[in-house]
């Protein structure tokens, strides 16, 4: 079907589609690699907070996953148990998997197995989820509808003889190459909705929010018309983003470059997770072959292989009509298990944030002894120097503004306090208040807190 399309175009669109939306196996092959190696990289940083966010004994017990996201929740091999033996188990054939991803050993086979367990795994806590799990879950689901072990793998060591293709185009292709496009459209229509980034005071205001910045960000907070002049620069890189599919050769390479320093600041200075990452993996496929002749004659000769390729037509629409729902321009049915507004790339638009803030928990003892009951940081008595500190992973944080918007989500983390309160303190705890306390960035301290309210804690047998 996708080849009857096709010849119903004029010759001349045709070609020019084939050279905009086709992608060099090579690419493909790079794309592979950078997102096991991501894979596995995210399983590490994951496994540190593997109880606390993945068991019973957790934040999320299954009964609360349920109850917060009751449809998701039923597709989630991870949820099959809610012991740490069951999770380390699939913890460690995700790695294995995404090792063999990165190599090319049954990549397709491995492709899927990963994409299968990294749905499963998101599936399991969706509130430590952020926009680069959004994109990695995506992309890597597209791209099981291309051929990643045809290039620089060891599947294509062992097919000797095959003809190798240097470069793939079909619907799997443009619905790859489009959803990139679309992550920053979308987030380029969002910010030209802000008065903070179309007045060039987002990344000033951003930078000043501890929780958020990292590395670089201490020295850069002292040169605001940088920062003003970065705003706009990357707000028009992002309005001018389509150009990736219209562009070729070197206009592509330039447009790639300049999109990839934009991630490689925000690693340097913001903590955003895997984002930065995933976003330069993608920006990987846009690499003409130009590029990709440099990068092998630097590197020792491979074998290269063929493999077949499927289309995938229907991603490409699903990815428009999930971008639309979340712009606002189509309507969503009302029993949408998940808000595409929530889970769409706005990357702080169109309002930045402005405050920082950090929490308070104070727990009662049955004993009738007060303690500080939050387990980052020592926040009962004294605020902290920095509010960064109090969030110990870029999920944690995540987690803990669903914690400030949901009374349910705070239900079921009171009940984790309380547990972990017992046996830090090895005594029962009775009840405790959590509370909020909110410091503009540009004040500090002028401070407002918001109680949350008292908590009774469950009987610990």
């Amino acid at each position: 079907m996708a080849a009857r399309s096709e010849s119903a175009l004029p010759a001349g669109l045709r070609a020019a589609l084939r050279q905009r939306v086709g992608i060099d196996t090579r690419a493909l092959a790079a794309f592979r690699i950078a997102v096991g190696a991501i894979l596995v990289s995210d399983l590490w940083h994951r496994a540190r907070d593997l109880v606390a966010f993945y068991t019973d004994a957790g934040v999320l017990p299954r009964e609360a996953s349920a109850t917060v996201y009751p449809t998701l929740s039923t597709y989630s091999i991870h949820g099959l148990s809610g012991g740490a033996r069951v999770q380390w188990l699939l913890f460690g054939l995700a790695a294995v998997l995404a090792v063999l991803l990165v190599v090319g050993y049954r990549t397709r086979a491995a492709a899927v197995g990963s994409w299968l367990l990294l749905a499963s795994l998101q599936f399991r806590n969706y509130l430590v989820l952020n926009g680069g799990d959004t994109v990695l879950l995506v992309a890597l689901f597209v791209a099981l509808f291309l051929p990643l072990g045809e290039r620089w793998s060891l599947d294509a060591l062992a097919a000797d003889g095959d003809e190798r293709r240097p470069r793939v185009v079909g619907f799997g292709t443009a619905a790859l190459l489009s959803q990139v496009v679309l992550i920053y459209a979308t987030n380029a229509v969002f910010k030209l909705r802000s008065d903070a980034w179309t007045s060039g005071t987002a990344i000033p205001t951003v930078y000043r929010v501890d929780r958020f910045t990292v590395l670089l960000e201490e020295y850069l907070a002292g040169f605001p018309g940088l920062l003003s002049a970065a705003n706009y620069a990357w707000l028009g890189l992002l309005a001018a983003s389509p150009l990736l599919l219209v562009a070729r050769s070197r206009g592509r390479t330039v447009l790639v470059g300049a999109f990839a320093v934009g991630h490689v600041g925000m690693y340097l200075t913001l903590d955003l997770g895997f984002f930065p990452h995933v976003m330069l993996a993608c920006l990987l496929l846009f690499l003409p072959a130009g590029v990709w002749d440099h990068v092998e004659a630097a590197l020792v000769r491979l074998d290269r292989s063929g493999s077949r390729r499927l289309d995938a037509p229907t991603i490409l629409v699903v990815g428009l009509l999930w971008q639309g729902v979340a712009l606002g321009y189509v309507s969503a049915p009302s029993a949408t298990p998940v808000d595409p507004a929530e889970h769409s790339w706005k990357l702080f638009a169109p309002h930045p944030p402005t405050n920082d803030g950090w929490f308070v928990v104070n727990g009662t003892l049955a004993s009738g002894a007060s303690v500080d009951l939050y387990p980052h940081a020592d926040t009962l008595e004294t605020p902290p120097d920095d509010a960064a500190t109090t969030y110990p992973t870029t999920r944690w944080r995540k987690y803990l503004s669903a914690v400030r918007r949901d009374e349910k989500v705070r239900r079921y983390f009171a009940d984790y306090l309380c547990r972990w309160g017992h046996d830090r303190y090895g005594a029962p705890v009775d009840s405790l208040t959590i509370a909020y306390v909110r410091a503009p960035a540009t004040s500090p301290t002028d401070t407002a807190r918001s109680d949350f309210g008292r908590y009774r804690c469950p009987v610990v047998d």
